[in-house]
């Protein structure tokens, strides 16, 4: 290397183009100091001899400074043409290892790469995205074809390939699918090469047992039968008969036989009849026989909202009354209510006296059926001033038994005050006393005749029974005006659990406690209301007298029965889930809302949930959370296995020991979108090719691709070359420097 070309570092100064890199402001400023030091250097050396020449030989260091910031750099340039590249894509979806025959369809590819060859080729794996170099795992969630070829022809933008292959089985979710199978046409892409599809998989040989498709309304009817229609597809089982097995909310409901037909084809309907509200999980379920392509779709789950359409209402009235004419003609004028009402009834003596039944008016009570087979067939049951002694007879025992056990599986019961009611009636020590609000033997005199105004209660205030108004001023001010009762049962005191929303004025009950006139009470699943008067038909009067209709006395039965009948808005634990079907392996959030009695939030609530899993047997593990100021917690739950799944939430007292409790129910499915269709479209992947101008390669053909000679792409190379750190630079700044130093220390300067 000569002098001249070390001290330029080598570059050839006159190559290429000169260009500064170095930032503008740095340069401006490196300028100004620049000249700044010059002008310090002339006016420090002031009596020294040749200034001048000090100042002008420290300009070239100055100088070569700055040049140094600019950072120039020598850029050369050059073009050279590169042959097209060709470019692999293959379907990583979970469809693509779906059984048929003896293996998954996937296993064919390995026979595609080798006969389309290229081995410098640039693979890419595809699901719903695009991904570089990566081994296929078949597990990709989604398939968006269209997605893919704009992700090759923004990664190869400007450059025309010698070609470019696609192996897939044709399910494809994205646009360009969906456009098919709505249209029957492929909207053709713009790519950057030659396109040549390979198909995979093979509709003859794929053998799969699949619920294809449950129909069913989203909300039925209570006690209304309807029909829940699933569709059975078994491609490679035709003519084979197969059982399938209706669950609900877990448990097994029926179990059927269904034949498929030549195109393995059936469909089967069950008659379904809900017995009580709320949400619920029906589920059909196949078998997984041998060989069966996909086992996760051999179920398939839904959540019905069962609601009412009608409140069926069984009352029962030992003597006709002013107060149950007003209830009775009350239910029969509201549309929403079915009522079956028996009263002026046949007794046992009656019976017994030795008359024929076309010689007496009365018709049989037939008491046996109503509380026997068919006490499910209703909702609500009132007993208005009625003593069930002689009616009854022998089979007393029994039926109030079965009538208190229904009110504990769900059933809601309310009795009304008259001289056959609660302790008149002979109900103390009967079953019917352990659901009822209040605990009945007080001692004489059992009822006061005196006529009262009821005193709406702090828990009256906040309850929906009661709530005559809105706000609780306005509700009490609403019960002070309205007529004063005839009189009152007095009571020994109060059920645990129960709540006193009308008390009487100035009595207390037996025990000490206010005297009821209208308390209400839960009763395991079931709840039971006590009206210990008999004249509340006397509050139809207060509003009708000033010309506004008799709204309080409907407004109180109305929102008595919907709180009786267990309405999902008067529950005191609420149970929700944000969606009714979740897959496996997502998150659950299950909403709890805790209130009072008097239905207002209940803060700092310990809630303990269990989530019972199908197929897992024992007690589930409890989880426990502590509700918020609004009186909500949530508690997070991931579905890990297939099917119904039921939640059950305890609010726990002080204690430890559950003071109410609440359920719902949700869905897990295995059934992955990706799979709901696996048979695989290789109409579509032969229109996509033709749509294109490509090539269609049917599986087992065996065709080479499409290619492009012209394809390629013009590269151009810039190199480029730093001048600030060459040796010239630091030369020139030593030099002067040195210079600079010695003409000022000659001329007398320090």
């Amino acid at each position: 290397m000569s002098p001249v070309s070390w001290l330029w570092g080598g570059v050839d100064p006159g190559a290429g183009v000169l260009a500064w890199t170095g930032p503008r402001w740095l340069v401006a400023a490196a300028v100004g100091t620049s000249v700044a030091v010059l002008l310090v250097a002339w006016a420090s050396a002031r009596g020294v001899r040749g200034r001048g020449l000090q100042a002008l030989l420290l300009a070239p260091a100055l100088a070569a400074l700055c040049l140094a910031l600019a950072r120039p750099v020598l850029r050369e340039g050059s073009e050279r043409w590169e042959a097209g590249r060709f470019v692999v894509l293959v379907d990583d979806s979970r469809s693509m290892a779906v059984q048929e025959g003896r293996g998954p369809r996937s296993d064919a590819v390995a026979g595609i790469l080798t006969a389309v060859g290229h081995p410098e080729a640039e693979r890419f794996v595809f699901g719903g995205d695009l991904a570089l170099g990566a081994d296929p795992t078949w597990d990709a969630e989604d398939t968006d074809l269209g997605v893919a070829l704009q992700a090759v022809r923004d990664r190869y933008a400007g450059e025309r390939l010698a070609g470019l292959v696609v192996v897939t089985d044709g399910i494809d979710r994205g646009s360009l699918g969906t456009a098919w199978r709505t249209t029957g046409t492929v909207d053709p892409p713009d790519l950057p090469g030659p396109l040549t599809v390979y198909g995979v998989g093979s509709s003859s040989d794929l053998v799969d047992l699949a619920v294809e498709d449950v129909q069913v309304g989203g909300f039925a009817f209570i006690r209304a039968p309807f029909s829940l229609k699933a569709r059975i597809a078994g491609p490679g089982f035709e003519r084979r008969t197969f059982p399938v097995a209706l669950k609900r909310d877990g448990a097994l409901v029926e179990r059927r036989e269904v034949v498929l037909d030549g195109q393995g084809r059936a469909e089967i309907a069950f008659e379904v009849q809900p017995g009580d509200v709320g949400r619920h999980t029906w589920e059909v379920e196949l078998p997984v026989p041998p060989g069966d392509a996909v086992t996760g779709n051999n179920t398939e789950a839904v959540v019905v909202r069962v609601v009412r359409d009608r409140m069926r209402v069984l009352q029962v009235c030992g003597a006709p009354s002013m107060d149950e004419k007003f209830l009775r003609r009350f239910l029969k004028q509201d549309p929403a209510v079915d009522l079956v009402s028996f009263f002026i009834l046949r007794t046992h003596a009656d019976m017994g006296a030795g008359w024929a039944d076309d010689e007496l008016a009365l018709i049989p009570f037939p008491y046996e059926e109503l509380f026997g087979s068919r006490l499910d067939s209703f909702d609500l049951v009132i007993f208005q001033n009625f003593d069930y002694a002689p009616y009854f007879g022998w089979r007393a025992e029994d039926l109030l038994v079965n009538l208190a056990d229904w009110v504990r599986r769900g059933g809601a019961f309310a009795m009304i005050g008259g001289d056959r009611s609660f302790d008149l009636g002979g109900y103390a020590g009967t079953p019917i006393e352990d659901v009822l609000p209040v605990r009945l033997g007080a001692p004489d005199p059992t009822v006061d005749p005196a006529p009262l105004q009821p005193v709406l209660t702090d828990a009256g205030a906040r309850h929906p029974i009661t709530a005559l108004a809105a706000g609780r001023a306005a509700s009490a001010e609403a019960w002070a005006a309205l007529p004063a009762l005839d009189g009152v049962h007095l009571a020994a005191g109060m059920a645990p659990g129960a709540a006193v929303l009308l008390a009487h004025p100035t009595r207390t009950a037996a025990d000490g406690s206010s005297a009821p006139v209208v308390a209400v009470r839960t009763v395991g699943e079931g709840r039971s209301l006590a009206l210990l008067g008999d004249s509340s038909w006397r509050w139809a009067f207060a509003e009708a007298g000033r010309g506004h209709g008799n709204q309080a006395y409907l407004r109180f039965w109305k929102q008595a029965m919907r709180w009786l009948v267990g309405d999902p808005d008067a529950q005191r634990v609420v149970v929700e889930t944000s969606r009714e079907n979740y897959g496996v392996g997502d998150e659950v959030r299950i909403a709890v809302r805790v209130r009072d009695v008097g239905f207002q939030p209940m803060a700092g609530v310990r809630v303990r949930a269990r989530v019972a899993e199908p197929g897992v047997a024992g007690e589930p593990d409890a989880e426990e959370v502590l509700t918020g100021p609004d009186g909500e917690a949530v508690v997070a739950f991931r579905g890990r296995r297939p099917g119904a799944h039921r939640v059950r939430v305890e609010a726990l007292g002080e204690d430890g020991t559950p003071f109410f409790q609440g359920a719902t129910v949700f869905a897990v499915t295995a059934r992955e979108a990706e799979l709901e269709q696996i048979a695989p479209d290789h109409a579509f992947l032969a229109a996509l090719a033709a749509a294109v101008g490509g090539r269609w390669v049917p599986p087992g053909t065996a065709l080479p691709p499409l290619e492009d000679p012209a394809g390629g792409r013009l590269v151009r190379d810039v190199r480029e070359t730093p001048l600030w750190h060459v040796p010239l630079l630091a030369l020139v700044v030593g030099l002067s420097v040195s210079l600079s130093w010695w003409v000022r220390r000659r001329g007398g300067g320090r």
